[in-house]
């Protein structure tokens, strides 16, 4: 087959999404599968890196965002005539978008009129709303009517989540919704114990470590776990709590108020490649969020063997379907403490868990979450596409 992944943002942009798509398309190339990516270009101010990764498949970039394009369908079209243009080239059996907004608009306009079937993954902020919070796209009703009318016309919807799930369904889309995760470069993360945030750090070995991994948003919920983090510290002093993620930084005057500066660490972003040593320097791993499409920093824990705490928030929970993991109610801050203290005062109960976390992490590696999706491709691509 030949695959077409669409998706707005992508790398040198580092995130869920980014590598998501530069993960599967990897695991379709080792299968085989001709895989071309769709994508736009990074914003003008955007501050570019250099590439992580050597991508093999082909990558084929669009006009860079500028503002009105969207607003004015000018970023659509163009996409769009840029995907026919290669589909006329060399024709492409099924495309997969990632985003349900204009990645998935592109992918509807095209099969309208080149009947290529189309697969479409949400990614979370897309299709999941928090109304009292302001959180989600789909509170805009321009956005609202966009993901109304591309759920007329995808053939399958990816849900990584039951959360999502919940939230593809008051859609009514047409395409049958399956139930497929978000992965993790699961042999990466099976490195043996490190020293590589403790010697970063300046901690000791007998000091016990609760991590943290994302970018500073609200949703994330960072706040109240350090202030779950406070509680716990005040019965274990040997405790510490480190936070990765981009401008978690700003969480220092949170740290300061609550009196535990001198037991928490916030770490800017760092590279993808350093997450497997990051994780496996830890004892702990901790998601206080209030909602998420999956997290795969949840999926990258339980590879790393980490046991873990997380919240029943919608994306959240689902982590804990397999082991591994203490759920607590979400924005419950008494009950998240009282987890983290379960883990900390019992040994036995952090290896029992480890243990469960290292089985549950083998079923979001990324070549099991491509196989799913190449089943999907399959059965599309032999079915004669419906013709709009």
């Amino acid at each position: 087959m030949r695959i077409a992944l669409l998706t707005g943002s992508f790398l040198p942009v580092s995130g869920g999404r980014e590598w998501k798509v530069h993960f599967l398309a990897s695991e379709y190339l080792k299968r085989g599968h001709e895989v071309v990516v769709f994508a736009s270009q990074p914003p003008p101010n955007f501050k570019r890196v250099p590439l992580q990764v050597q991508p093999r498949y082909e990558l084929i970039r669009g006009p860079a965002p500028r503002l009105g394009m969207g607003r004015l369908g000018i970023m659509h079209w163009m996409m769009s005539k840029r995907i026919l243009r290669e589909h006329c080239r060399r024709p492409i059996n099924v495309m997969h978008s990632h985003h349900f907004g204009y990645p998935t608009a592109w992918g509807v306009a095209v099969r309208k009129q080149a009947g290529i079937p189309l697969v479409a993954t949400p990614s979370g902020e897309d299709v999941m709303t928090i109304p009292e919070l302001g959180y989600g796209d789909r509170l805009k009703p321009r956005f609202e009517r966009l993901c109304r009318t591309n759920a007329r016309h995808i053939d399958v919807i990816g849900s990584s989540s039951r959360g999502i799930q919940k939230f593809i369904e008051t859609l009514n889309p047409v395409g049958r919704i399956t139930d497929i995760p978000n992965g993790v470069d699961w042999e990466s993360f099976q490195a043996c114990r490190t020293r590589s945030l403790r010697n970063r750090l300046q901690l000791e070995d007998n000091a016990l470590l609760i991590l943290s991994v994302g970018r500073n948003h609200y949703v994330k919920n960072f706040v109240d776990g350090l202030r779950a983090f406070a509680e716990s510290a005040k019965q274990h002093p040997g405790i510490y709590y480190a936070i990765v993620g981009r401008n978690v930084t700003a969480l220092k005057e949170t740290a300061a108020r609550l009196r535990i500066s001198d037991r928490v660490f916030l770490i800017e972003q760092v590279p993808m490649d350093d997450m497997p040593a990051i994780m496996h320097s830890a004892d702990i791993f901790f998601n206080p969020s209030m909602i998420e499409g999956f997290a795969q920093v949840n999926a990258q824990a339980l590879a790393a063997g980490l046991p873990c705490v997380i919240t029943d928030a919608p994306g959240n929970v689902d982590a804990a379907d397999f082991g591994g993991a203490l759920v607590v109610q979400n924005r419950d801050v008494p009950g998240m403490s009282r987890a983290l203290v379960q883990l900390v005062s019992n040994p036995m109960e952090r290896f029992r868990l480890a243990d469960q976390a290292r089985q549950a992490g083998r079923h979001y590696a990324w070549e099991a979450v491509a196989d799913r999706y190449l089943r999907v491709f399959e059965t599309l691509v032999r079915l004669q596409p419906r013709q709009h």
